[in-house]
């Protein structure tokens, strides 16, 4: 208990800057392990896709050697005493153009640029999903703390009470059972209290881990309610029309569509263009220079591979009904976590308007309770029960607040246009081309 009264007074001290949702958001972002992982695989495939660019431009070879050659006969017998050994040379270069290899090449480099155009779609849907975890805990940790406010007023209400008839049993006008009951009340409220604290703790633990910095004076979020659906069914849409992992998963459909067009290019001969210059000295102990170049289109045909290349286009083409399968799944993922938000922020919105009026009218209760009290026409147990009932509605006034909140955020979330509604902008490296 002293470790976490010290960690809570440690958080409380020194400078204090306010800080909004927005900007939790875009530390998280900067901060987020995964979304650099994610980042990291986005430029690999990026950089795949230019190396395989790379084989359709011409490509040069320089090999040079040199060494020592000694040449028999086969009859065992040197053909010159004087030269029996040289010292030999060579420097070659080879200049070689694909001109056509069954647009296998073309292929792959479309299917690696359709790969990377899912990868930075990934990226910006996981950098959704990160800014959904700091709405959450951002606004956690803000009802946290006015729960924490309720629990600390709830304890000092209850104080009140104690001291009120504390002084009536010491004049004899109230019995110890009556002192009993509400020494147990204020006990249970400065557990509660406790607990209260505790749960702030944990939550501004978590906040650390996922920001990199303190919470302090967080300021309660307004979301634009002019971004929200006006149904359901329009939701939906607007979820399978924009969501970026449901284009990623679009992409990566393409991609192993053109990984089929690949593999297909086994079929086909494969023709370059060749151009070879060789230079050489004291060959095949022939003192002298060897020169030679030439110029030639040549084809290389693989005839028979043991149908090897019919294994690998079926394969690729269930791949292709594995990337359409995910694709389904996607599409029906983001319409069921659009239809949760969707019933979880209409249905809190409307009962935030029956936990309004439970606050208030418990609240009256409560202080007709305590006037009745006054007079001896209510029971200490009637006055307790009654701040029970007002702070337990108070607090779940203030939960289904802050998870009407959460919901609309949600609800952006499960669209795929939260950190536009939180007006948050993406690094200008994750701008990308869109896949041709």
């Amino acid at each position: 208990m002293r470790l976490k009264s010290l960690f809570l007074g440690l958080l409380l001290s020194g400078p204090v800057h306010a800080i909004s949702l927005e900007e939790s958001v875009a530390l998280a972002i900067d901060y987020s392990p995964e979304l650099l992982a994610q980042y990291s695989r986005y430029q690999s495939v990026v950089r795949d896709g230019e190396a395989a660019s790379g084989l359709q431009l011409p490509q040069a070879n320089l090999y040079a050697a040199a060494g020592y050659e000694e040449t028999r006969y086969n009859s065992g017998s040197y053909i010159d005493s004087q030269d029996r050994g040289l010292t030999r040379t060579e420097i070659g270069l080879k200049i070689s153009q694909l001109l056509f290899d069954g647009f296998s090449t073309s292929a792959n480099v479309d299917r690696l640029g359709y790969e990377a155009e899912a990868e930075r779609l990934t990226l910006i849907s996981r950098a959704e999903n990160v800014s959904l975890d700091i709405v959450r805990i951002y606004l956690e940790l803000l009802k946290a703390q006015t729960l924490l406010e309720l629990a600390e007023r709830n304890v000092r209400e209850h104080q009140e009470i104690y001291q009120n008839v504390l002084d009536k049993a010491q004049k004899g006008l109230s019995s110890n059972s009556d002192l009993a009951q509400i020494s147990a009340r204020v006990a249970t409220s400065q557990s509660s209290f406790i607990a209260s604290q505790n749960n702030l703790l944990d939550l501004q633990t978590q906040y650390l881990r996922l920001v990199g910095t303190m919470p302090n004076e967080l300021i309660d979020p307004v979301f634009d309610d002019a971004l929200l659906p006006s149904s359901a069914d329009v939701a939906k849409k607007q979820a399978i029309d924009n969501h970026p992992e449901i284009k990623a998963a679009v992409l990566d459909l393409d991609a192993a569509r053109k990984e089929v067009r690949r593999e297909k290019g086994g079929y086909y001969p494969e023709i370059k263009l060749e151009l070879h210059a060789n230079k050489n000295d004291n060959v095949s102990n022939a003192e002298g220079p060897d020169e030679d170049a030439r110029l030639m289109i040549t084809m290389d045909y693989d005839i028979f591979n043991g149908f090897s290349t019919n294994a690998q286009v079926e394969s690729s083409a269930w791949r292709v009904e594995e990337a359409r399968a995910i694709r389904l799944r996607t599409e029906r993922e983001v319409a069921e976590g659009t239809q949760l938000a969707w019933n979880a922020y209409d249905l809190l919105e409307k009962q935030m308007t029956l936990l309004q009026q439970n606050v208030d009218a418990v609240k009256i209760a409560e202080l007709g309770y305590v006037q009745q009290f006054n007079v001896g026409r209510r029971s200490l147990l009637d006055v307790l029960d009654a701040k029970v009932e007002v702070f337990l509605a108070r607090r779940n006034y203030v939960s289904a607040k802050y998870d009407h909140t959460l919901a609309a955020y949600r609800l952006f979330n499960a669209m795929g246009i939260l950190t536009y509604a939180l007006r948050v902008e993406h690094p200008e490296e994750w701008q990308g081309e869109e896949a041709q």
